[in-house]
């Protein structure tokens, strides 16, 4: 394996883990596909996660007692100028294993509620039933504030079937 030693390199693998998780991610998350590989200890790894919302690379939320991650704008343009300093056989290893995370993931949660800023003034809630891996609701939704957004999602986890069978009833006109 590479061995880094400039907290930038640190740093950008940490953006490189944000944005490929394609979703909002959380410190755990984040800690667990990162020390995979222990390119650095836990605490150094979490000083330069810090240091990377205090640059205004991350943006951090808190929703329900977690810290979510999302890359800003700016993260995305230092993302996108600097990822290819990383090498392609770490970022293929990265990519495995946040890959194999999510699966994980998905066979333990069969209902999932997150969202997601899609630009500076919108969110996204995505929102997903499964049943044993199988996707019965799969909704990836706009829907502006992030208020609104964690909102949606407040209510989706709260009954997630009473959506599916309002949906079922409205796309096939049918209230059985």
């Amino acid at each position: 394996m590479y061995e880094f030693k400039e907290p930038s390199e640190i740093k950008l693998i940490i953006l490189y883990i944000i944005r490929n998780f394609n979703e909002a991610i959380d410190n755990g998350q984040i800690t667990d596909i990162f020390m995979d590989y222990e390119f650095v200890d836990y605490f150094t790894m979490q000083q330069y996660l810090d240091e990377l919302v205090e640059m205004r690379l991350v943006e951090v939320d808190r929703h329900e007692g977690l810290r979510l991650y999302f890359l800003t704008n700016h993260g995305t343009e230092a993302y996108d100028a600097y990822m290819k300093r990383i090498p392609v056989s770490v970022r293929e290893k990265l990519l495995l294993s946040i890959r194999a995370y999510k699966k994980k993931e998905r066979n333990e949660a069969d209902i999932s509620a997150v969202y997601r800023p899609l630009n500076e003034l919108s969110y996204a809630a995505d929102l997903s039933i499964r049943d044993g891996g199988f996707p019965l609701l799969d909704i990836r939704m706009s829907v502006g504030s992030k208020e609104t957004a964690q909102e949606v999602c407040r209510r989706f986890r709260e009954d997630p079937q009473k959506t599916y069978a309002a949906l079922l009833e409205i796309l096939t006109g049918n209230p059985d």
